[in-house]
């Protein structure tokens, strides 16, 4: 991959509609997802996919690693739809925002040490509702109202020395909102 296809592009008209080698992953989500209709047998068929490709397809290509941050690959998006594909290098210590993301967000995690911390909106901020500690290949996903960008609050972290993820969205994922100096409550 070249190094413009490596980066996260902040303008989602801008980021790469597909990057070699990842054509059949990406006809194959867009096959899962043509009919438009986000629901659960949508999102399982979608978790199964992308957990029965992370089995057979290690993501080792992608080791890029920072320290300070996790590092954002995009693998394909089609302009059309908003559908995007896009594995996340993990080094331990690195961790998201609490974020949301749009209708539908999943989450393979291919290898390595997770904690996932999911949130809800209270009043006066948010709720801490679970934590999952993922330490083997596992696919979760969300679906929240169309349209939005504030569905499934959520912060990961790695805890491992290196780990990767292969994260799946029907939009672009950078309209999710972080919710920075917002209050959190853990009961």
């Amino acid at each position: 991959m070249d190094k413009k296809e490596n980066i996260l592009r902040e303008d989602f008209a801008a980021a790469p509609c597909l990057v070699a080698g990842y054509e059949n992953f990406m006809d194959g989500l867009l096959d899962i997802v043509r009919s438009g209709t986000i629901d659960e047998t949508m999102g399982e068929q979608v978790k199964t996919y992308v957990l029965d490709f992370v089995r057979n397809n290690p993501l080792a290509a992608f080791d890029r690693f920072a320290d300070d941050t996790y590092v954002r690959d995009y693998i394909g998006r089609d302009a059309r739809t908003g559908w995007e594909a896009i594995v996340m290098s993990w080094k331990k210590g690195n961790r998201t925002a609490i974020h949301s993301h749009p209708q539908f967000a999943g989450y393979t995690f291919a290898d390595g040490e997770f904690l996932v911390e999911i949130f809800e909106p209270c009043e006066g901020g948010i709720r801490l509702v679970d934590e999952l500690r993922i330490n083997d290949v596992l696919g979760l996903y969300a679906i929240g109202e169309a349209g939005k960008f504030d569905n499934h609050i959520h912060r990961i972290t790695c805890l491992s020395d290196t780990a990767h993820s292969l994260h799946v969205y029907s939009d672009d994922a950078l309209k999710g909102k972080k919710l920075d100096g917002v209050k959190i409550f853990y009961n």
